[in-house]
């Protein structure tokens, strides 16, 4: 155990103290509704932090004013991304025109950019989520931590903070081989326990560095490994156990809120979801009525916490599958990420995008693109050697769940590119954007 690590955790707690413990008091109100969501003493409290973020909406901000005498959740609209930015200054609650506010941004795979006011509170709500979550997959405050994310003028940190946090801020642009061993060697060398929190794509990165080496490296004293902003595939997740030698857990989160749910050692399966800061609802795609258990839908949320600029009924653009357990508890079993990004067959039926990913099974392919370019056409981009690739059983194989008449072609490109979020899109829809 690290002395210095030791003493940044309690330093972080005796701050936090001496401020009157806001994060601790978030942190443990967390801990009893997400850990027992359906208790009467967390309904009340859900309950409870919902009516007073209604009531100060319709109060303070110019778009929720003519929903005054609304009792019911249902009753409020459905908004989203572009129904905020058409409405942007009557979403501002007037409490906290004069206060210092916290600005977020997303542009993300929507290509739509968006900013969100946060007020102190839900900075700190967002603080107590972050370590609730982190230690729930292992992670200890203070420890060192491997942050692998786009990191550029806008967010970079300094090295001071940095060392102050005991972080070290990786940006996914540096992934080349180069930038790749010295991270490596660096991993290696640090005896110190220490958590990993990354995008999947620089993880596979990483793997097929580690995969090109003549011996296997030794990475010790590894607590955590926390996945977020895309989908992490099931052969990465292995691959990154292999090497690291602990559980991948993935976490399901956005800028504008914060973290909405994640896989944790006691559901290493399902996704948590966090019934403690937001209400969740899960709606049909064409229509505002719910989905169906088992049954893909819009994931919908109402944040309690940012009164500076509350989103009620809030559409992520995400869409996921939830199931609800014995206790009557919901969660998450698929997320299957942007709905502009959500494939059809060619019948025009929605269609789950996880099946692409065995096309990776298909050749020596070193990356992938699915693009659905038409009502029956589809392209699939791969990084590889042509005459490494079986295109005959991509393309047996894709038809059988798209439908036998399905077109698919082949293009082979240097490099899938990364989007200015530094992520990378594996899959595409430039026919029907719903």
């Amino acid at each position: 155990m690290s002395l210095l690590n030791v003493f940044r955790r309690e330093a972080f707690w005796f701050l936090d103290m001496i401020k009157g413990s806001p994060i601790k008091n978030h942190l443990n109100e967390i801990a009893g509704i997400v850990g027992n969501p359906e208790s009467s003493e967390s309904l009340e409290k859900r309950n409870q932090n919902l009516t007073l973020l209604l009531e100060h909406a319709i109060s303070t901000t110019n778009f929720y004013k003519e929903y005054k005498g609304l009792k019911s959740l249902q009753d409020f609209p459905v908004i989203n991304k572009n129904i905020i930015l058409d409405n942007y200054e009557r979403f501002k609650s007037d409490v906290f025109v004069k206060s210092k506010l916290t600005k977020v941004s997303s542009s993300g795979s929507t290509g739509i950019p968006f900013k969100i006011y946060q007020n102190g509170n839900k900075r700190l709500r967002n603080t107590a989520d972050v370590l609730y979550f982190s230690e729930s997959a292992g992670t200890i405050l203070g420890n060192r931590l491997y942050f692998f994310k786009l990191w550029d003028f806008k967010n970079r940190k300094n090295k001071w903070v940095s060392k102050m946090q005991n972080i070290h801020a990786h940006s996914v642009m540096d992934a080349d081989s180069g930038s790749l061993k010295k991270l490596v060697s660096l991993i290696e060398k640090d005896n110190q326990p220490k958590n990993i929190l990354g995008y999947p794509s620089f993880f596979e990165e990483l793997c097929q560095f580690l995969d090109g080496q003549t011996t296997k490296p030794n990475f010790k004293n590894v607590s955590s490994i926390i996945s977020f902003a895309e989908k992490l595939k099931n052969s990465e997740k292995s691959r990154m156990v292999n090497y690291f030698g602990v559980p991948v857990f993935e976490r399901y989160s956005n800028q504008e809120n914060g973290i909405l749910a994640q896989q944790t050692f006691i559901s290493p399966e399902q996704y948590v979801l966090n019934w403690g800061s937001y209400h969740f609802e899960f709606l049909q795609l064409d229509n505002d009525l719910p989905a169906r258990n088992g049954e893909l839908g819009r994931v919908v949320v109402t944040d309690f916490f940012n009164y500076a600029m509350p989103m009620i009924r809030y559409d992520t653009g995400d869409l996921a599958v939830y199931e609800v357990n014995e206790e009557g508890t919901v969660y998450l079993t698929s997320i299957e990420g942007r709905r502009i990004d959500q494939i059809f067959d060619i019948q025009g039926n929605p269609i789950s995008s996880h099946f692409l990913y065995l096309i990776l099974e298909f050749g020596a392919i070193r990356q992938f693109q699915f693009v659905q370019k038409g009502e029956k056409e589809y392209l699939v981009k791969l990084n590889a050697k042509k005459q490494q690739v079986n295109e005959e059983k991509i393309s047996s194989y894709c038809k059988s769940r798209l439908g036998t008449n399905a077109h698919i072609s082949f293009e082979y490109v240097d490099e899938i590119p990364l989007l200015a979020s530094g992520k990378r899109k594996k899959i595409v829809n430039e026919h029907k954007k719903s």
